[in-house]
């Protein structure tokens, strides 16, 4: 069997028992750094063969993975968070999916979760976008295009383009609220949320991991008095009282019976 196992985005305690017993049991663990993999296997006093697993060996690994996987039980891990998401793992699965492999991924810690539900930003509705470019062109092309979209946007950035990534956000979408969460479950988790326009005023501490939200937006509909008159006399022509007609059309416009009232009696 091959497991894939979310290991911990900062504390180490941020690991279920069921993947701690599954890295014991292991024969073999890939992992993307084995210095940072042998780091948590020493701090629960866990012995395994470890091997590169990263993006620039990815490719050729799947098909020694798969073979190993026939006498051998395997865990697939990532320095932090969920393997395959925005870090090696995808490419395996969709192989062992092919190749009618048996494999199972164990729940755990994934930083663009955590860092939602830390932002407090609406989470009904989400785009996960991974790592934008690095080249600024491409990511305001890319930013131009998620304007658009009204959900919450959640992205990964490193800490040396994070300065560079706000000034195109607040150049694209000024309006749109940010969070800035570094760090989840350190030592110095760190939660910075403001207007994209004004992410000058803000400390913005270029180190450790960083995960980037934008805020669902809406687009304000502004309601004329022209608009609330023509509704009025649309619903007066079908017979329906003054006070009735207010009523109605505060209601459906959410809007103050005062204001509509008002209206009404230019009419």
């Amino acid at each position: 069997m091959i497991y894939f196992v979310a290991t911990p985005i900062g504390n180490l305690e941020d690991i279920t028992l069921r993947s701690l017993r599954v890295l014991k049991e292991s024969d073999i663990i890939y992992c993307e750094d084995t210095r940072n993999t042998k780091r948590l296997l020493d701090h629960y006093d866990i012995e395994g063969k470890l091997y590169s697993y990263h993006k620039f060996n990815e490719q050729k690994r799947v098909d020694e993975i798969i073979n190993l996987s026939y006498d051998n039980d395997i865990s697939i891990v990532s320095d932090a968070g969920m393997p395959g998401i925005s870090d090696p793992g995808n490419i395996l699965v969709k192989a062992m999916i092919e190749n009618n492999i048996p494999y199972t991924v164990l729940p755990g810690a994934t930083a663009f979760a955590t860092a939602l539900v830390l932002s407090g930003f609406d989470n009904s509705e989400f785009t996960f976008l991974g790592f934008l470019p690095s080249k600024s062109s491409d990511r305001k092309k890319i930013l131009e295009n998620m304007k658009k979209i009204s959900n919450t946007l959640i992205f990964y950035e490193s800490p040396h383009r994070i300065i560079k990534t706000l000034e195109d956000i607040s150049l694209t979408m000024p309006d749109r609220k940010v969070a800035v969460i570094r760090e989840i479950s350190k030592i110095y988790e760190d939660v910075k949320i403001f207007k994209s326009s004004e992410y000058k005023d803000e400390e913005i501490v270029e180190k450790g991991e960083i995960v980037v939200l934008l805020d669902r937006f809406e687009e304000e509909i502004i309601i004329s008095d022209d608009f609330i008159k023509d509704k009025l006399e649309e619903l007066k022509k079908e017979g329906m009282l003054n006070k009735m007609a207010v009523k109605q059309v505060s209601k459906e416009l959410e809007i103050s019976k005062n204001r509509v009232y008002e209206i009404s009696l230019k009419i």
